[in-house]
């Protein structure tokens, strides 16, 4: 042990800035992602809105299954979010992402399909029907737009985390190697 303790010294001095590189790294700060996850809350509003008005108007109670589980999904990310913000900075920052994209997606095709469905019973002779699907169309268009927006985003500081574990990453390997190096040196 006697020996190799300059090496050891050696690695713990190189190693040392790579554990205190991570407040050098950009990774998402609590006020950031707070804010996405309030944008994130008036977004999921308009979503409900139009997820209930969708349920007045559908053929079959199915038609808004997967609408509810998005939002349950996003109450709950929205909870755990302003409770533990850095949570975010972890796979649950991933998932949240996803989730707002599936709300996303799932309101624009609300749009599709209101647009389809409003075509048909207007071409039918039910003006009011055909109404009802137009503002439908145009509530879903409002819920997608500002829930890609959010979603572009939550995605862009996701990114940030991401960059900023694999700086670390490569950080902590090139460190490693110098260790080694001055390892192999002490031989």
């Amino acid at each position: 042990m006697g020996r190799h303790f300059p090496a050891l010294a050696v690695c713990l001095i190189l190693a040392c800035p790579v554990v205190n590189s991570q407040t050098n790294k950009t990774f998402p700060t609590d006020d950031e992602i707070t804010l996405v996850v309030t944008q994130t809350q008036r977004a999921l509003s308009d979503y409900e809105a139009s997820v209930s008005l969708e349920a007045k108007l559908a053929d079959k109670a199915d038609d808004t299954a997967s609408d509810k589980r998005v939002i349950d999904g996003l109450t709950v990310m929205i909870k755990a979010l302003h409770e533990h913000p850095q949570r975010f900075n972890s796979p649950v920052g991933f998932e949240f992402v996803l989730l707002l994209d599936d709300a996303s997606r799932n309101a624009a095709l609300c749009n599709a399909d209101a647009i389809q469905k409003g075509m048909k019973v207007t071409l039918a002779g039910d003006a009011t029907a055909g109404g009802n699907y137009l503002q439908l169309a145009q509530a879903c268009t409002a819920a997608s737009n500002l829930l890609y927006n959010v979603s572009e985003n939550a995605g862009a500081l996701y990114q940030r985390y991401v960059n900023g574990e694999e700086s670390l990453a490569i950080d902590a390997v090139n460190t490693m190697e110098k260790c080694v190096e001055k390892l192999k040196q002490t031989k």
